[in-house]
């Protein structure tokens, strides 16, 4: 199958990925272009011109390593434009029993979205059922070629802002490069990441960016919740450059260099201030960023207990984005501090393989099964691939 192509708009930096399958469901990347930018925060974008900059940068940077001409992406939409509906429908087949067709499929989605109101100023982006439900019993499988006289199911619907869509859209204009679909971001990390097993009841994906942290919950192959924080890299960095007086590059430095629950003993190290260098103790460090660390975990148990997610019961749980994980021990200090299991499972790759470019890599994951799906039409049975979850989507994409 042919190239395809990503955005991945991030709170910090725009990727693009060019890449293709490889067998055994493997992802060869041809080309990638990462640019920073002033990034969003509260579902608003920080400065139009820097993120026009770095996404026509990325593009050309994409193109030019790959030497692929780019023509269509695939936009990535964070949780912060986007709006989720869940909604459930039952129809009928007929006067008597019958085998699913296809077609019923696509009339139970387009019954469940008459039954919720658009939000206004938003398009919708993709449906996805969570559940299907046949004569009383409950199942994630497509019940095609199933006989009955009745079909149920809960339908995931997420809609996608018009002006953020627009927005990106102008910027990728200037280079003749259209928009072929959106998919939510959390939803291509959550297929990537999470295994199909672990989706039977409701798994977590928390995703720790730079401006912002995303909670997605996901059951079977849908997002049924998602909840955004205010907390992210970058104000792990900035508690460092106000409690030091330090400046925010050199506080960056330090977080990243910063190991959780190591012992520093009485070490320290020089940072740079607005009037020269200073030396800071590891002690000092430890405190500022175990203290916001403990911060986030508490905001965490808060919002997922009100996506009614009962942590008690030890759901599965992952962790992604490089607001955190790039910073070492992150992950142990956060399953303590979050009394959960937490793991990361990002797929390893030549390069690109750190956390934050999770959430453009599954993107790309997704898209290419999609495709590849598509292509080979029935898949055999014993495919645990994602394309065998990308089976269940129905109505997945909307231009």
């Amino acid at each position: 199958m042919r190239p395809a192509a990503v955005l991945d708009v991030g709170s910090s930096k725009i990727v693009c990925l060019c890449g293709s399958l490889l067998g055994k469901g493997g992802v060869v990347v041809h080309g990638a272009g990462i640019c920073p930018y002033v990034g969003y925060a509260d579902g608003a974008f920080l400065g139009k011109d820097s993120l026009h900059e770095a996404i026509v940068a990325a593009v050309e940077k994409t193109e030019q390593e790959s030497r692929i001409r780019i023509r269509d992406v695939a936009l990535t939409v964070p949780a912060s434009f986007t709006v989720l509906t869940l909604s459930d429908a039952t129809i009928t087949l007929g006067p008597r029993p019958r085998r699913t067709l296809p077609g019923d499929l696509d009339r139970l989605i387009a019954v469940s979205l008459k039954k919720i109101r658009k939000p206004e100023g938003y398009v919708l982006m993709h449906s996805t059922p969570v559940f299907f439900m046949v004569d009383g019993v409950t199942s994630a499988e497509v019940p095609e070629g199933i006989v009955t006289d009745e079909l149920s199911g809960l339908i995931s619907h997420m809609f996608v802002r018009e002006d953020y869509v627009k927005t990106i859209a102008s910027s990728l204009d200037d280079i003749g490069v259209e928009i072929s679909m959106c998919i939510n971001a959390q939803l291509g990390e959550a297929v990537m990441l999470i295994p199909e097993t672990e989706r039977v009841r409701p798994a977590l994906l928390i995703d720790v960016g730079y401006r912002q942290t995303d909670i997605g919950v996901v059951e079977n192959a849908a997002l049924t919740a998602l909840a955004t924080l205010p907390v992210g890299g970058y104000h792990f960095a900035a508690d460092l450059a106000f409690g030091l007086n330090v400046s925010q590059d050199a506080a960056e430095q330090a977080k990243r260099r910063f190991v959780f629950s190591l012992d520093y003993a009485d070490k320290s190290e020089v940072l740079r201030t607005p009037d020269g260098s200073k030396r800071v103790s590891y002690a000092a460090l430890s405190y500022i960023l175990e203290a916001r660390a403990m911060d986030l975990a508490a905001l965490l148990r808060k919002e997922i207990e009100k996506l009614h997610v009962n942590l008690d019961a030890r759901p599965a749980a992952y962790l992604s984005g490089g607001g955190l994980l790039m910073m070492r021990g992150s992950l142990d200090f956060m399953k303590r501090a979050l009394h959960l299991g937490l793991k990361r499972d990002m797929p390893w790759t030549p390069r690109l393989s750190t956390p934050n470019y999770c959430s453009a890599f599954g993107a790309l994951d997704f898209v290419l099964q999609a495709g590849k799906s598509e292509e080979e039409g029935e898949l055999p049975e014993n495919d645990d691939s994602a394309s065998k979850v990308l089976k269940k989507l129905t109505n997945f994409l909307t231009k």
